[in-house]
């Protein structure tokens, strides 16, 4: 069902721009692993040692291009330096309804992951919820146990939200994977998840929200936007395909962003970061004659991501621009409190 509504004077459709597609997991014959107690701070950390870590390090190795020539040992560096998975359980509010919501998020282990979970507190206050934080490259454990959490709690239909850019990159598909909703793997084998009444929720890519997003975070770093161009830059995907795809779906976001503020310009740009070395040296080149050429033509340039949160890709692309002269604003989109009203119309909506 389509359903039109008019925002700041412009005519949306639900159908395309809030409601996602939702995907209802099958049943699995796949075996649910147990799960420790949740700790004092409603944590679950799920600890591997060194044999289980080395198990997936060759299909790994495979699948990602820029670890293809890495040995054990730096593999494992790498992992380790990626911090454990785990789940994340906001404390329920009496009278919350019989919906669970698990927020599925890259993680850091570090202060981003806090962020990220106050960020999304206000959905605590309709939904039983909780984050599942990790790549799932080795493992979906954490997962499974926030699913048993949230059931435990009283949830009796669960929504799984993905929290990446678009659907076009490895971390949605391992996930998908996970749930059975993808053949292959695109890091490594993992457990299969078994569960009933469980949706599975499509990213905020072009939706609504993402454009009002990156359309305040612009405005947040502007001064003279007919004299200005903006940079919408994302992390990525490793198919060339896929890339195609996303740059449609983020040109939907640009487009609006140039209409209602009146930029001189905006342009997306993806940085395939997982991809080949020369794949991402080839857009940074690109990016960085962007920005050269505007600063020779006396324009300004603004910089925003449609990242989830800032961190590593953010501080990455500081030194990819580093003698340019430009602005950028780091925030990622969960950061702004229209990101928890995504979610929260989004299950609203599709509730049967």
């Amino acid at each position: 069902m389509m359903i039109s509504f008019t925002e700041n004077g412009r005519k949306w459709s639900r159908g395309r721009d809030i409601l996602l597609t939702l995907i209802l997991v099958p049943t699995f014959s796949f075996a649910q692993m147990t799960c420790e107690e949740l700790s004092e701070d409603g944590k679950i950390i799920i600890e591997m040692d060194m044999g289980e870590m080395r198990q997936p390090f060759e299909e790994i190795r495979q699948s990602l291009p820029t670890l293809e020539k890495s040995s054990d040992e730096e593999m494992a560096l790498i992992m380790r330096s990626m911090g454990d998975n785990y789940y994340w359980r906001h404390d329920p509010t009496e009278g919350a309804s019989d919906v669970g919501v698990l927020i599925l998020a890259h993680g850091t282990n570090g202060p981003n992951d806090d962020l990220l979970f106050e960020d999304m507190k206000p959905l605590s206050e309709t939904f039983f919820t909780g984050i599942s934080f990790g790549m799932s490259m080795m493992t979906s454990k954490h997962i499974s146990c926030g699913l048993n959490d949230l059931q435990a709690l009283g949830a009796e239909i669960i929504y799984v939200v993905p929290l990446t850019e678009s659907p076009y990159n490895t971390l949605i598909s391992q996930w998908k994977y996970a749930f059975g909703l993808e053949e292959n793997y695109s890091y490594a084998e993992i457990e299969k998840i078994s569960r009933t009444n469980v949706h599975f929720l499509e990213p905020i890519m072009d939706n609504y929200y993402a454009r009002r997003i990156v359309y305040d975070h612009a405005l947040e770093i502007s001064s003279d936007a007919s004299n200005e161009i903006v940079l919408l830059v994302a992390h990525g995907p490793i198919n060339s395909d896929d890339n195609v795809s996303l740059l449609k779906s983020m040109a939907n976001i640009t487009e609006y962003v140039k209409q209602e503020a009146g930029f001189h310009d905006v342009i997306p740009i993806s940085l395939q970061d997982d991809a080949a070395r020369e794949v991402r040296a080839k857009n940074v080149e690109m990016l960085r004659e962007i920005v050269a050429t505007n600063t020779i033509e006396g324009r300004q340039t603004l910089i925003v991501t449609n990242l989830m949160s800032s961190g590593i890709i953010q501080a990455r692309l500081r030194d990819d621009l580093a003698g340019l002269e430009f602005t950028f604003n780091e925030k990622g989109l969960v950061e702004h409190p229209d990101f928890a009203t995504w979610i929260s119309k989004t299950v609203s909506d599709v509730r049967p």
